[in-house]
């Protein structure tokens, strides 16, 4: 599998890439694209996708800061689910020596306890930390999610260093920003 940064200068890979990311998440979860491509250009944001055979396997979007890495969005073809891609993507996030955090939703489905139990299975831990994710759009809500961590449990001093991050930076992506 081959690891790429995707960028609307190559519009056939970034098109399968944006395919992908709007039918593998809500709405209300997904930037609009004039706010996702201003986050590209960002040098702490990395929108990687993963290929093989010229075949679009997933995307791993995240963000680098200091000791951290902050996973925003992955997701794994359709068609391709269920074949371990998910923890390959994971092992290249994970390939470093950065605390990574991620957020999933609360537990109140089997999907959802089976999202737990797969970012479990690859070794992150669920914290008692819970955040008001950012409305990425104006006619969002914001949304109480659950924080997971690896290599182990972040404390709460990490936590708040996340926090001021999607305070400072990931908040820049946001649609309307600077909110009024």
């Amino acid at each position: 599998m081959e690891f790429e940064k995707v960028t609307p200068k190559d519009s056939t890979r970034w098109n399968k890439v944006w395919e992908l990311y709007e039918a593998s998440f809500p709405l209300a979860e997904r930037r609009k694209i004039d706010d996702h491509i201003r986050a590209c250009s960002d040098s702490q944001f990395s929108p990687i996708s993963a290929w093989e055979g010229g075949e679009l396997i997933g995307l791993l979007f995240y963000w680098e800061w200091d000791s951290y890495r902050y996973l925003e969005y992955l997701a794994v073809n359709p068609e391709l689910r269920g074949h371990g891609f998910g923890s390959q993507l994971l092992r290249y996030l994970r390939d470093t020596d950065h605390t990574i955090i991620l957020e999933i939703d609360p537990l109140i489905n089997e999907l959802s306890v089976r999202r737990l139990q797969f970012y479990e299975r690859a070794g992150f831990t669920l914290t008692p930390y819970r955040f008001m994710h950012l409305p990425y759009r104006l006619e969002s809500q914001s949304q109480e999610l659950l924080i997971l961590s690896y290599p182990k449990m972040i404390t709460k001093e990490q936590h708040n260093d996340f926090l001021k991050f999607i305070d400072k930076r990931v908040i820049l992506y946001c649609e309307g920003y600077p909110f009024e």
